[in-house]
Parts: structure tokens; C-alpha cells; sequence
């Protein structure tokens, strides 16, 4: 059963809170990217911050690899987080860059 099968058997409400979940997610990915390219160019200037580009690296190579969208991730449609979600599934070099991304992005967020 692949993920659109599986997603298609939860009530309604239950897929649109996974929706937004997601959509959330990615929005804070993106804003722990933008942090920290704004804190690497500090720490850049001090030799320092080696940690720092290798997670804005990691990021950035995660969401070119996310289908393209033409709007902001918050008026993304439904079917844009289902091609995400097939494409996990589907790409395991995806899958291991995600759980790199999801241990990273959250450190982000605190800076």
C-alpha cells in the first residue's frame, strides 16, 4: 500500500492536521535556514561556525531535493505535501538527509 493509499484511510480531520504538520514543518525549516545564514555570516567574519554551515548546507541540499512549488509553504495545496510524502517514501537518500535535517533544524530555531 504506498502513502497515498495509506493517507486516503484517515478521517478528514485527521489528514488535515498531518497537512498542516507538515507544512509547519517546512516553514520552520526554512526559517532555521535563513537564521542561520544571517548567524554564519557573523561566526564567518570570527573563523568559527563550521557546525552552522554544514546544517545551512544540509538544509539547503534538502529543500532543492522537495518537489518545486510556485508559492509560499503555507499556500501550498494538499497534493504538494502528498508528492513529498511519495517521494519519502520512495527516495531512501531522502529519507536519511530528512532525519540529518529534522535533528538539525530545531537547534537553528534556538539561535
Amino acid at each position: 500500500m504506498n502513502i497515498r493509499e495509506k493517507f486516503a484511510q484517515y478521517p478528514n480531520d485527521m489528514q488535515q492536521w498531518m497537512i498542516e504538520k507538515e507544512k509547519t514543518k517546512l516553514t520552520r525549516i526554512l526559517q532555521a535556514l535563513e537564521k542561520g545564514k544571517k548567524a554564519y555570516l557573523e561566526l564567518k567574519q570570527e573563523n568559527k561556525g563550521q557546525w552552522l554551515k554544514e546544517t545551512i548546507e544540509l538544509l539547503e541540499q534538502y529543500l532543492n531535493l522537495l518537489p518545486q512549488r510556485d508559492c509560499s509553504l503555507d499556500e501550498v495545496p494538499n497534493e504538494y505535501i502528498l508528492q513529498l510524502w511519495s517521494k519519502l517514501e520512495t527516495d531512501t537518500s531522502l529519507r536519511e538527509l530528512i532525519s540529518q535535517v529534522e535533528t538539525r533544524y530545531e537547534e537553528l530555531l534556538k539561535i
